[in-house]
């Protein structure tokens, strides 16, 4: 199946200041029932889909747990709404630690040569 996800994108490529990859993943808010799907995500933040926004405001700091592929277990994240559309919501990482720095650092490396970046 085609994916024209990237052509559809409603953010502004100028508002952007990290590279991004497009990357399929399980994300955990805490003020939302059940899971949202990241479609993409860089050193700066992520976009996850969600089908109900509910509970989710922009400019909101809320906390997600993110599983990235080749991880044993999800981490845990502060993050900024700072994008809300029909299809879900741009997060901005906010006091990222080292830790979770290296971790995202590390699948964006992993994962630069096989998926798009934007």
């Amino acid at each position: 199946m085609l994916d024209v996800r990237s052509r559809l994108m409603e953010v502004s490529q100028d508002k952007r200041q990290n590279p991004r990859l497009e990357i399929r993943c399980k994300v955990f808010f805490d003020r939302i029932n059940g899971t949202a799907e990241m479609t993409d995500f860089s050193m700066g933040g992520f976009f996850a889909e969600i089908s109900d926004i509910t509970g989710l405001e922009l400019g909101m700091m809320t906390n997600v747990a993110i599983k990235l592929p080749m991880e044993e277990n999800a981490f845990l994240q502060k993050v900024k709404i700072v994008n809300i559309n029909r299809r879900g919501v741009g997060c901005q990482f906010v006091d990222l630690t080292k830790k979770n720095s290296i971790t995202i650092k590390n699948c964006f490396e992993i994962f630069k040569n096989t998926l798009p970046i934007r």
